[in-house]
């Protein structure tokens, strides 16, 4: 009897896994919001937003950055800049490191029409109705761009399951892995600084710096600063944040607040990526 118990668990066991071998691979669980892993998906130019935020949403992605959504407004030449102005009060536009740029939103002369040429950031569903409300409210019209494309974050290690997953839905026309998170930090290239020739002790002077950056995802990371008596060594780091980058070699300007404690010559030193230094001096009475 127990050898008959044990010929018919060896023939189902056998069985079963035969059956399993014959069939497509069990669909993964849904992931949970990972930053570890990106996977960038290209959207069709005319598929429908509400559909492809609500499937994401569905299959709880994080949906770290969208590019390529590109708009027509009908906001005349001389109201730009207030355009720009309610744009950057989103905050997934106005991110710190991105922002609405008279060079992201202008006034096209051939067309007679506003173009809206920016990306959105961490597009949570609070942020996607808000986008969505955004586009309705001011009547905006889809430049239909081949270049659409949303950067999400994936579990590690289902990355490849879903680079070839996500083609089987209708408004996807590529995919993309970046095994790392789209954000770093660089030494920046001080252009200059407006250092003023004199200032007053203990009193804080305001000094302008201009940085370059070498694409569009390039802004201000941070200041960090050595001093050795009155001489003070600056180094400028530029923070740059998203996978899908625009070319664009440009400078962002940030504000370095200097307050000097001692009476005399002060030596300010930018220390640039090659090692050389821009150097100002500041007489503090």
């Amino acid at each position: 009897m127990k050898n008959v118990l044990t010929l018919i668990i060896i023939t189902v066991l056998f069985f079963s896994c035969s059956e399993d071998s014959s069939e497509e691979p069990l669909v993964q669980p849904l992931p949970v919001n990972s930053s570890e892993v990106n996977l960038a998906i290209g959207i069709k130019n005319d598929a429908d937003l509400n559909l492809v935020l609500n499937t994401l949403n569905g299959l709880n992605f994080d949906i770290r950055q969208m590019n390529g959504f590109f708009y027509n407004s009908t906001t005349p030449a001389n109201e730009v800049s207030n355009l720009i102005n309610l744009l950057n009060q989103k905050a997934y536009i106005n991110t710190g490191a991105w922002s609405a740029t008279p060079h992201s939103v202008y006034f096209d002369q051939t067309e007679n029409k506003t173009r809206i040429l920016n990306s959105f950031f961490n597009m949570n569903v609070t942020n996607q109705t808000d986008l969505i409300n955004l586009i309705s409210s001011l009547n905006l019209e889809d430049r239909l761009s081949e270049t659409k494309n949303i950067c999400l974050s994936v579990p590690v290690g289902t990355q490849d399951y879903w680079k070839t997953q996500m083609m089987t839905y209708p408004f996807v026309k590529w995919t993309e892995t970046f095994d790392q998170v789209c954000l770093s930090y660089e030494h920046a290239n001080v252009i200059s600084a407006n250092v003023p020739t004199n200032g007053n002790v203990n009193q804080t002077i305001p000094i302008d710096i201009t940085f370059g950056i070498y694409n569009g995802c390039g802004g201000f990371g941070n200041i960090t600063e050595t001093n050795s008596g009155n001489t003070k060594t600056i180094t400028v780091t530029a923070k740059y944040e998203g996978c899908f980058c625009t070319q664009n070699i440009g400078t962002v300007q940030t504000t370095y607040n200097f307050t000097p404690t001692t009476i005399g010559i002060h030596t300010i030193h930018f220390l640039q990526p090659n090692g050389d230094l821009l150097t100002y001096s500041i007489s503090i009475q």
